[in-house]
């Protein structure tokens, strides 16, 4: 169904959604990244606020220690200014490290098993640190009080465009504001229908401020629609990027390389290292047996035993044929229903199942003793 066009402008849609929350006395607090949306959501939640005459504005920050040259600068000017109320977090919380070895797919943020030395950089002095490691602790009653009878929204700078599946997360809950979660919090997603000219319009024509690595990223390349601000070695789909940021930051990616073993070998080799490669001859059902199973390490074993029987009993519910090697079965619920798409989902053992895996995330725990656990939250939006 094509989307409804209403003529009107996106930033006054923005501005009114969330003014009309701030006049309704709601406390609202904007999870702040250093990116381009959420720079957009900031400044949206500012005008609201200033016009409901309810400022600062609350904002809160999870350091997550590694991000791009220039991020926790601009994030740091954004502390100082006086319509602000930040609240800056350290949560010590495990990130994943695609490029290193399957054995350990974590790195810890300012890991304190760690000397201070080793890591990229250290925490301002007024940052806060907290035990809950899963994100949506950064916003909770017990952090940001509410008066009887209002509600905390979690402000964040959600778009649709980004993605079919957040689009259809906003269909799913009737607009741009979400159910409670556990803690009793609403998201509310007030630029959920911008689109990423519309981020960079307000920035230019409202002479913002903004983190200054977009203009490395687009001097090195890279394009408006594929500049991403968070930590880089989440995903084998940034590793373009990394790879032209390895060119603008030598010495940054130098430390990094040392932070994160194996970042210089993915950059050098590629989604070559980060992803099965099937042998001449063999079947894709064969190299994921082998790749996922058989040479993996326990931990990956035993995750791609559990989807491959899951996906089994799927498929066979709906069909007599076996499961396709190439081409997901569309009958099938999930999109990874192929021995090729199960195989390139659990060759990193997808820790954080974030692929259709439908797996439980794999606790801090079980790879170092008191590293921690979920508990039942999630660990990144």
């Amino acid at each position: 169904m094509p989307r409804k066009k209403l003529g009107e402008n996106v930033l006054d849609q923005a501005v009114e959604r969330m003014r009309v929350l701030y006049e309704e006395g709601h406390r609202i607090v904007v999870s702040f990244s250093g990116g381009k949306d959420s720079t957009a959501c900031l400044e949206v939640c500012v005008m609201a606020a200033s016009m409901a005459n309810r400022l600062p504005v609350d904002v809160v920050v999870r350091d997550e220690e590694i991000m791009y040259p220039g991020t926790y600068e601009f994030i740091e000017r954004v502390a100082n200014r006086p319509d602000i109320n930040m609240k800056w977090l350290v949560a010590n919380q495990p990130i994943i490290n695609i490029y290193g070895a399957r054995k350990q797919p974590y790195w810890w943020v300012f890991d304190p098993l760690l000397p201070e030395d080793k890591w990229l950089r250290t925490p301002p002095k007024f940052a806060e640190r907290i035990d809950q490691m899963n994100i949506e602790h950064m916003t909770i009653p017990e952090r940001f009080p509410v008066e009887d009878g209002k509600e905390l929204f979690a402000c964040i700078g959600l778009r649709t465009d980004e993605s079919r599946h957040r689009l259809y997360g906003l269909f799913g809950s009737g607009g741009y504001l979400t159910k409670p979660n556990k803690m009793g919090v609403r998201n509310a997603r007030p630029i959920y229908d911008w689109r990423y000219s519309d981020v960079w319009k307000l920035i230019k024509e409202f002479d913002l401020d903004y983190n200054k690595a977009y203009d490395t990223m687009l001097r090195m390349g890279i394009k408006s629609s594929q500049m991403r601000i968070g930590p880089p070695t989440m995903n084998a789909h940034g590793i373009d990027s990394l790879r032209r940021a390895s060119y603008a930051w030598p010495r940054w990616f130098d430390e990094l390389c040392e932070r994160c073993p194996g970042v210089r070998q993915g950059i050098q080799y590629g989604k070559l290292a980060l992803t099965p490669q099937r042998r001449y001859g063999e079947t894709w059902e064969e190299c994921f047996h082998r790749t996922c199973i058989d040479e993996a390490p326990q931990w990956i074993a035993e995750r791609a035993t559990r989807v491959k029987e899951m996906y089994l009993k799927r498929h066979t519910n709906h069909a007599s044929t076996p499961l396709p090697e190439v081409t997901p079965c569309f009958s099938c619920t999930g999109n990874i229903a192929s021995w090729k798409k199960m195989a390139e989902a659990m060759f990193t053992g997808d820790p954080f199942s974030m692929k259709a895996t439908s797996l439980p995330l794999v606790e801090p725990e079980y790879f170092r003793e008191g590293g921690g656990n979920w508990n039942g939250g999630k660990p990144i939006f």
